[in-house]
């Protein structure tokens, strides 16, 4: 599940109107130039860390698409291997053991996928007498875990930069919120007749 910062309307809206109201009121109030700065910065700098949130999350989406199509393949390998395996062994009991999946179940994650892709691929060495399609089937096997890996390690990857520039925007996000309130306050104070709204 994809989580995405949500902008109140006093962070999203608040930026222009603020300091459309501090431009107003900065001939009569000095004291507000320094607000006025410090909000605009801020304001820029959320801009930027939207900006750099939505980058994060296309490259992570991008990430999850491509790791998921490596799944399916490094999947079709292994199963189309396991057949191969099947056929040529049956029911024989003294490879069973070498070929069937250490954990049937545990193919859900794809961390699981790539362990059992490579110990089936190490399992195609042991045999003896080899199978004809053995060593075609290792290159396969070593190719799909090989891809399967590097998505995995580029969808992690991206997925912490998604992670930093959403906590960035929350920090740039209150400390927005708070110059707002802290510039509102002040106007109130020193201009009780300025229209806040």
């Amino acid at each position: 599940m994809t989580q995405t910062l949500r902008f109140t309307p006093t962070t999203t809206d608040a930026a222009s109107q603020l300091i459309d109201l501090l431009e107003r009121h900065r001939d009569r109030c000095p004291y507000l130039e320094e607000d006025l700065a410090r909000y605009r910065t801020l304001s820029a700098t959320l801009a930027d860390q939207r900006c750099r949130g939505e980058h994060a999350l296309g490259a992570w989406r991008t990430a999850l698409a491509r790791r998921w199509d490596c799944e399916v393949a490094a999947q079709r390998v292994y199963s189309a291997v396991q057949r191969q395996l099947g056929a040529c062994y049956g029911d024989d009991p003294a490879y069973g053991q070498l070929i069937a999946p250490a954990q049937p179940a545990a193919v859900g994650t794809p961390g699981a996928l790539l362990r059992e892709v490579r110990r089936l691929e190490a399992a195609l060495e042991l045999l003896a007498p080899r199978p004809q399609f053995a060593d075609e089937g290792r290159a396969r096997l070593r190719a799909a875990a090989n891809d399967l890996a590097a998505a995995i390690e580029q969808t992690d990857r991206y997925e912490a930069l998604r992670r930093s520039a959403l906590a960035e925007q929350r920090v740039v996000a209150s400390l927005l919120e708070r110059a707002c309130a802290r510039a509102r306050r002040a106007l109130a104070k020193h201009m009780p007749d300025a229209d806040l709204a």
